[in-house]
């Protein structure tokens, strides 16, 4: 009983860390393209720091799929 609690636990959370590195993976794209598309207004400045975000949040998407890859390997122990 007490397994099976866990392991439904462990699949939650599979799904979630997918979910949130997919998210985390667009906004990262999004950012990027709003820093190589050309606007009036944008400054150097506001072009690098969408860089910097971009990456920081493509960072983010990896370590959500690293967490993702780990709970899979302990879901698939545990059966």
């Amino acid at each position: 009983m007490e397994k099976d609690r866990e392991m439904k636990q462990l699949k939650h959370k599979i799904t979630d860390y997918k979910r949130f590195s997919f998210i985390f993976l667009f906004i990262s794209a999004f950012l990027y393209i709003g820093s190589a598309l050309p606007m009036d207004g944008k400054t150097a400045g506001r072009a690098e720091g969408l860089m910097i975000a971009g990456l920081v949040f493509l960072l983010v998407a990896f370590v959500f799929y690293w967490r993702l890859q780990v709970a899979k390997k302990r879901y698939e122990e545990n059966l």
